[in-house]
């Protein structure tokens, strides 16, 4: 694993990120997601000078939305750590033993509910505001959305504190959402992926009338400040808020632990019950019993030391594969897709899967017309686990077809690679209509009044060929395209102007080159400094910087030497597109200068790239291990091994306070 690697998992786990958590629409299960985060946490511990400040393994993913007042939290809303199987439950159990110098650690146990969160402040007595989790320290206040949930009391019960703030998870029952399906279905409306992006999509609505209909519920579970209530263990929370009259869970949906026995005796009940329920859940929840322990335990990056969740195995079902057909990517990429018969499984109902690659099917012997079994993590789209040879009659074999689909050309196959692609890169309809998607979406261009519906107009109106016919559109071209008025033509035009004045590597990066992500860009903007200056790098030059794959560099120049990307690019800047760098003038006879560093743990007041770009403003060089060369170890929140060594080679660490006065 090299930093460019690296760098690409953290950029796929913020793409997977923006589908979860802003537009509702996951593309993979909880659990490969999970496994991805797992993976980054485990480079960043072997590699902790690579991780990232605003890394997704430290902070918490969800964000806030426009339209609503945003909220500082009292109590920082963090989230939970999550396991698949009871060895790194136990490890979990032997670290909490650890920490508090105790051979057991009693537990409290509940549901892990799948909805989404928020933290609900009662003034004696009176709801007064209901926020969401946000990104962990400022959520949406949803106070009008939140009263609309009819199990909720808006007064509550007997004699109440002068405050009391609640945590809980708001969902949205089976039932309800089937009967929201079937009735976006019937309108043809794009359904919601599962009940969990539902109560999400339902709680962001701006009219709480709207949000009424919905039928939202509600189960509490927490006290962020358990202190007031006089509560000593986590278990006596739930029979404090339901004497209140807040929903809580039931009685035989939690309970208490003193072995890992019986929090498994737990956890098979649970699961054995999870059809029945009448809300979708995913598992169980772990917390140390004793709230005077969970001061002592604190948190870790995003999550609380003092709980964790024990996530159930991928529930699975059986359909069957009507067709596989193609999608054809951006980089001209053919990928095979599983038609199947609908079938509703963990809180959803699943129609298509992808089959990845042509060795993915030749691998599982998968065929047209077989019966498959077909696994969802996180009620999410699904993929196919294995085929029921025992069913199998009359199955065709498929075979990646010969042409693209989308155009007709012949495709192409790679020695050593199993993409198979169309190399018709500049006429390829499916091709063209996924760059112009991705040239403008928000971490590219970021025109973000030219969404998928609006290129599709103007890709059969004849207005877009080529990328630079965006910067050519004018107010008579879109009064052509049906549904445009005068506002919508005035927004899309402002927003193609702005859009003009991006950075280096913005820029690079909606260029579309294969390989290079965000991060690559970033790093290569930085060594070449202008646009010219990077299309002059060789791929010896893009390899050695760090961070840069010898694939990225291969790419970058095999991109800048075709005529025909070259021809583009300076369309796009005669027409007014001006790639900026960020690079700023060394600051000469600086106490940095000539000095090297190397930064380990979490920096307080700079991200790991501000920081980098500090140094070697004032004439440093940053380096990726320790060794008797290093000048200094800027050192931060949970530092790793670099700085264990630092100290044995008796190199000078930096605290951020050191730093700053330095600077």
């Amino acid at each position: 694993m090299n930093k460019q690697a690296y760098l690409e998992l953290i950029e796929k786990i913020n793409k997977h990120n923006q589908y979860y958590f802003v537009e509702n629409t996951p593309q993979i299960s909880d659990y490969e997601y999970d496994q991805l985060v797992k993976e980054a946490e485990k480079i960043e511990k072997e590699h902790p000078e690579w991780a990232l400040k605003n890394s997704p393994t430290k902070n918490v993913v969800e964000k806030t939305t426009k339209g609503f007042k945003h909220v500082r939290h009292k109590v920082r809303m963090m989230s939970l750590s999550n396991t698949y199987s009871e060895e790194e439950v136990e490890d979990w159990s032997k670290r909490m033993q650890k920490l508090l110098g105790c051979e057991k650690v009693p537990v409290c146990m509940e549901l892990k509910m799948d909805g989404t969160a928020v933290s609900i402040l009662y003034e004696k007595g009176i709801l007064v505001r209901a926020v969401t989790r946000g990104d962990g320290t400022t959520g949406d206040d949803v106070t009008q959305n939140v009263m609309t949930i009819k199990s909720l009391p808006l007064k509550l019960k007997g004699i109440a504190p002068d405050e009391l703030e609640v945590r809980g998870e708001i969902f949205m029952p089976k039932t309800v959402f089937k009967a929201l399906n079937k009735e976006k279905e019937e309108a043809g409306e794009d359904l919601y992926a599962n009940p969990r992006n539902a109560a999400a999509g339902s709680l962001k609505l701006l009219d709480s009338k709207l949000c009424a209909k919905r039928k939202l519920d509600i189960i509490c579970y927490g006290i962020p400040d358990p202190r007031g209530a006089k509560l000593k263990l986590q278990h006596e929370v739930h029979a404090y808020l339901k004497k209140f009259g807040l929903p809580v869970f039931s009685e035989k949906h939690y309970g208490k632990a003193d072995t890992l026995a019986d929090i498994f005796k737990f956890a098979d009940k649970i699961e054995k019950e999870r059809p029945q329920l009448t809300y979708e859940i995913d598992g169980i929840v772990i917390k140390v019993d004793q709230l005077k322990d969970h001061d002592r335990l604190g948190v870790t990056g995003k999550s609380p030391r003092w709980a964790v969740a024990y996530k159930f195995a991928p529930e699975q079902a059986i359909t069957k594969i009507h067709d596989i057909t193609v999608q054809v990517g951006r980089t001209g990429v053919l990928t095979p897709v599983a038609e199947l018969d609908p079938i509703f499984v963990a809180g959803s109902t699943i129609s298509r899967a992808t089959l990845h690659n042509e060795q993915e099917i030749e691998r599982k012997d998968i065929r047209i017309g077989d019966t498959v079994i077909i696994e969802k993590g996180g009620d999410v789209i699904p993929k196919v686990v294995s085929v029921m040879m025992s069913k199998r009659s009359g199955s065709k074999p498929w075979k990646m077809p010969a042409k693209c689909p989308a155009c007709g050309e012949h495709v192409e196959r790679t020695i050593g690679n199993v993409a198979v692609r169309c190399p018709n890169t500049n006429e390829c309809p499916a091709q063209n209509f996924r760059r112009f998607t991705f040239f403008v979406s928000k971490g590219a261009m970021d025109i973000d009044s030219l969404g998928p519906k609006v290129i599709e107009k103007l890709i059969d109106g004849g207005f877009l060929q080529s990328i630079p016919d965006i910067y050519r559109l004018c107010e008579d071209d879109l009064e052509n395209i049906e549904g445009f008025k005068e506002k919508s033509i005035d927004n899309l035009l402002s927003s193609i102007e702005k859009s003009k004045d991006t950075t280096l590597p913005r820029f690079l990066l909606a260029l579309g080159i294969k390989h290079v992500g965000a991060g690559v860009a970033d790093l290569i903007a930085e060594e070449g400094k202008t646009l010219d200056g990077v299309m002059d790098l060789d791929e010896d030059e893009l390899c050695e910087i760090e961070g840069v794959g010898e694939k990225a560099a291969k790419s970058m120049v095999e991109f800048f030497t075709d005529k025909k990307h070259i021809k583009e690019v300076e369309e796009l800047l005669k027409l007014g597109v001006k790639p900026k760098s960020r690079a700023k003038s060394k600051k000469a006879g600086h106490a940095f200068d000539g000095k090297t560093f190397v930064l380990t743990g979490g920096l307080e007041g700079y991200t790991r790239q501000e920081a980098t770009d500090l140094i070697k403003e004032r004439g440093g060089k940053i380096s990726s291990s320790v060794s008797k060369k290093t000048d200094y170890v800027l050192v931060g929140d949970e530092p790793g091994s670099k700085y264990a060594k630092a100290q044995k080679l008796g190199v000078k660490c930096l605290t951020e306070a050191q730093f700053e006065k330095l600077l």
